[in-house]
């Protein structure tokens, strides 16, 4: 969190949170759904890091955006993270967040719909729809199931000064750096049962509903 945002905070310790206005996309994407016209887009550059660097959970599952004092509650499209894969000129492959965080994936997941779920550090998410194409170079099938293997990096260099991207990628502290080897197998899910295993809240706003009621 930013260290202006903390000061906000403790300046301001008690507005209220809301919900409703703010959802992330399958995509990615800050999308406005209140009460601007639905559905606008956020894509300054400066404003997306800003809310990238301040984009946190609750323990009770409900992601947010902490905008200076007031908690603002995002609804999830699907999942709370939204990943992208990186080729890297040593031919390995780097992932990221939509929030621009840098780590090592865990695990890899299919629902119905195709759409393939990737645990990392930072918790589960959708991988972007452009970015298929460099998973399934790795897929191989065994034995009638589908594994995925390839070559995984964090470099220990800037990440900025590899990839360019819209929003500022940077590792969390904890994050180890260095290249490796992983092999996954592709699990099955539901879409429907997402949320409850991974234990996240997609709609944070009918919480706020009911319990003004």
């Amino acid at each position: 969190m930013d260290d202006l945002v903390e000061k906000a905070l403790a300046r301001w310790p008690n507005v209220p949170a809301i919900a409703g206005w703010l959802k992330l996309s399958l995509q990615g994407d800050w999308l406005l759904t209140g009460p601007v016209p639905e559905g606008l887009t956020i894509s300054h550059p400066r404003i997306l890091n800003f809310m990238a660097r301040n984009y946190g959970c609750e323990t009770d599952g409900r992601y947010y955006f902490q905008n200076g004092p007031q908690k603002a509650y995002v609804h999830l499209a699907y999942t709370p993270w939204v990943y992208r894969i990186h080729p890297l000129e040593n031919g390995a492959l780097m992932l990221s967040t939509h929030t621009g965080l840098v780590g090592w994936p865990q695990a890899m997941m299919q629902d119905e719909q195709g759409r393939v779920l990737i645990q990392g550090e930072q918790g589960i998410g959708l991988l972007h729809s452009n970015d298929m194409d460099l998973l399934a170079s790795g897929l191989q099938e065994k034995n009638g199931q589908l594994h995925h293997n390839a070559d995984w990096a964090v470099p220990e260099v800037d990440p900025d000064t590899l990839i360019a991207a819209r929003t500022k990628l940077r590792r969390e502290k904890q994050t180890s750096t260095g290249q490796r080897n992983c092999s996954f197998k592709m699990e099955f899910i539901q879409s429907a049962k997402v949320a409850e295993r991974f234990k996240f809240n997609p709609e944070p706003e009918v919480n706020k509903l009911e319990s003004n009621k």
